[in-house]
C-alpha cells in the first residue's frame, strides 16, 4: 500500500509540474477564455449600436432629433416671416446700477444672432416696419433701454431746446422703478413704445410668454401715464412668426430701423455722428440708446446735420401719419394695414 500511495502521489505531483510549465510558457492562452466573453459582450453592444443608428422612420412616425442637432422653433402658422431674425444691438440692460451705460456682450451677440435676410423685401408684414417710403422730409428718431435717471432728462433737455420730438422705447421694468422719467418723456411730447418688460429675447419665448410680457408693460403705462401704447421694438430687433402674431393679436405695430450707428458700443460723438449720416435717408428709422454720455454729446450735431439735408427727425408715429395711401387717406385713419419695409 505504501508504494501505491507513492506512485500516485508522484503522479500528481508530475502533472503540477506540468500545469505549471504550461501556464509558464503560454500566458495567453490561459487568459483566452475571459479575452473571448469581453470581445462577445463588445460585439453585442456594436450590434446594438449598429442596430440604432440603422433603425428606420415608419410612415408617420415622429423623428427622434439627435443630441446635437439644431431644434427647430415651434411658431404659429407661418405669415412669411424668417425665424428668429435679429438685428445688432446690446446684448442686456444693466438692471443692477441704472445709471451705468449698457455694454454688449459679444459672445452672446455671435451665438444668438441670425443675419436677416438678403432682401428684406422677404420678411415683410403688415406688422414689421424697418422704413417708410412716400416720406421726403422725415426720419423717425428712437432711443432705446431708458428711462435712466441723470439721463433720460438731458436727452429730454437737448430734444426740447432744439424743438424735436422722438420715440422712447423703454422697458417695463424701469418705467416701474421710475415712472416720473416716463411722464416726463410724454410731457415734453415725445411718445413712449414697448421694449419689453425685461429686455429678455421675445422670439425665444412662446406666445403666452410673449403676450404677457407685453401687457405687463401696457399695465405699467396705463397706471403711470394713463396711457395706451400701439409700438413695441423687441429687444435686439429679435421676431418671429409669434412674436408678430401677438404682436398683431394686442394692436402692435412693431418697428425695428434702418439706421444703426452702434452707439451702445461707446464710440466717440463724432463717429456716431458720421454712422448715422452714412445710412440715412428719407423715411429712415433711426435707432440709439439712453444712458450713453457720447450719445447725448452726439444728438445735437445729429438733429443739426439732418436739418441740413431737410430731415426733420420726428417720432415714429408722426412719420407714419403722414404716409398718404392711393386713396390720399392718411394710414393711421385706414381700417386695415399696409406693409411698409
Amino acid at each position: 500500500m505504501p508504494s501505491v500511495h507513492l506512485r500516485i502521489l508522484t503522479v500528481i505531483m508530475f502533472l503540477l509540474i506540468v500545469c505549471f510549465c504550461f501556464f509558464c510558457l503560454f500566458p495567453t492562452n490561459a487568459n483566452a477564455p475571459s479575452s473571448i466573453s469581453i470581445n462577445e459582450t463588445g460585439l453585442k453592444i456594436s450590434r446594438q449600436v449598429k442596430a440604432t443608428h440603422e433603425k428606420t422612420i415608419r410612415p408617420g412616425q415622429p423623428q427622434v432629433e439627435e443630441k446635437n442637432s439644431i431644434p427647430v422653433q415651434s411658431s404659429v402658422p407661418s405669415t412669411g416671416q424668417s425665424v428668429a431674425v435679429t438685428e445688432d444691438e446690446p446684448a442686456k440692460v444693466n438692471q443692477g446700477n441704472p445709471a451705468d451705460t449698457t455694454k454688449p456682450d459679444q459672445s452672446l451677440i455671435s451665438q444668438t444672432t441670425i443675419a436677416p435676410p438678403a432682401n428684406p423685401k422677404s420678411e415683410a408684414t403688415d406688422q414689421l416696419i424697418k422704413r417708410v417710403d412716400d416720406i421726403n422730409n422725415m426720419v423717425a428718431l428712437t432711443f432705446d433701454d431708458g428711462p435712466f435717471p441723470q439721463m433720460t432728462a438731458q436727452y429730454l433737455a437737448v430734444l426740447d431746446r432744439l424743438n424735436v420730438r422722438a420715440t422712447f422705447f423703454m422697458v417695463g421694468q424701469r418705467i416701474k422703478d421710475y415712472p416720473e422719467l416716463a411722464r416726463k418723456v410724454v410731457q415734453y411730447g415725445s411718445e413712449i413704445g414697448s421694449h419689453s418688460w425685461g429686455h429678455a429675447r421675445l422670439d425665444q419665448l412662446t406666445a403666452e410668454a410673449i403676450a404677457e410680457d407685453l401687457r405687463l408693460v401696457e399695465n405699467q403705462v396705463q397706471t403711470n401715464l394713463s396711457r395706451e401704447i400701439s409700438l413695441l421694438r423687441p429687444p435686439y430687433g429679435g421676431r418671429n412668426d409669434n412674436v408678430l402674431a401677438v404682436a398683431k393679436q394686442l394692436g402692435y405695430k412693431v418697428i425695428i430701423w434702418d439706421v444703426d450707428p452702434r452707439d451702445w458700443e461707446d464710440p466717440p460723438p463724432e463717429k456716431i455722428v458720421a454712422g448715422v449720416l452714412e445710412q440715412v435717408k428719407p423715411g429712415s428709422i433711426i435707432i440709439m440708446h439712453e444712458g450713453h454720455p457720447n450719445t447725448l454729446k452726439a444728438l445735437p450735431v445729429i438733429i443739426q446735420r439732418l436739418r441740413e439735408r431737410g430731415l426733420e427727425p420726428v417720432p415714429v408715429s408722426e412719420m407714419l401719419n403722414q404716409v398718404k395711401t392711393p386713396l390720399g387717406k392718411p394710414l393711421a385713419s385706414l381700417p386695415f394695414d399696409i406693409t411698409l419695409i
